[in-house]
């Protein structure tokens, strides 16, 4: 037996069934847009919270780290919007992990002016294994799930996660500069 949140129990051998276009249908995509939206990004603050001590860094330097390996580098500029951080923060955040071996800096290859950050894969590995826990977890939680089932909701949250990226390079690009236009990276 399975336990969905809702209270509604499933034997291990049964699949749910297909919902349709009714309003159970989009309650659950309400439900689910809730949980990619804000359930897991407190839970993942709470996670950068812990991985950041384990590393023995500020929280703003992890998720710093984190935006870095999912973006795999980002102009300061960027990175800087993304942290919510001032410039001169930005440059004194970079400063540290540089100097930890967590990042390098290198001049953009379009435009020479700009730098870009990115992460020393090496270097980021023990915060990227700090997922194990979670992924074995997740793994429990999944065994009620044939492959054909686990395999759609990766790819649902592979689209997921996609669509989240789109939005915010957007947002990154169309940004407002501090002079009024759109933001320089």
């Amino acid at each position: 037996m399975f336990a969905l949140d809702n209270g509604t129990t499933l034997a291990s051998d049964t699949r749910p069934q297909r919902i349709g276009t009714g309003p159970s249908r989009l309650a659950l995509l309400n439900d689910v847009a809730l949980m990619l939206g804000r359930r897991f990004s407190v839970y993942t603050a709470a996670r950068q919270a812990t991985a950041a001590a384990q590393l023995g860094l500020p929280v703003a330097d992890c998720r710093a780290l984190e935006l870095l390996l999912e973006f795999e580098a980002l102009p300061t500029g960027q990175l800087a919007s993304l942290l919510g951080l001032s410039p001169g923060g930005t440059t004194a955040l970079i400063n540290r992990l540089e100097e930890a071996g967590f990042v390098r800096r290198s001049r953009h290859p379009l435009d020479r002016r700009m730098i870009v950050i990115s992460p020393v894969p090496e270097r980021c590995r023990p915060l990227e294994s700090m997922m194990h826990d979670i992924a074995i977890e997740v793994g429990m939680h999944t065994q009620c799930f044939d492959d054909d089932q686990i395999a759609a909701a990766h790819a649902v949250l592979t689209q997921c996660a996609q669509a989240f990226r789109r939005d915010t390079t957007r947002w990154l690009e169309n940004r407002p500069s501090e002079r009024g236009g759109p933001a320089s990276a």
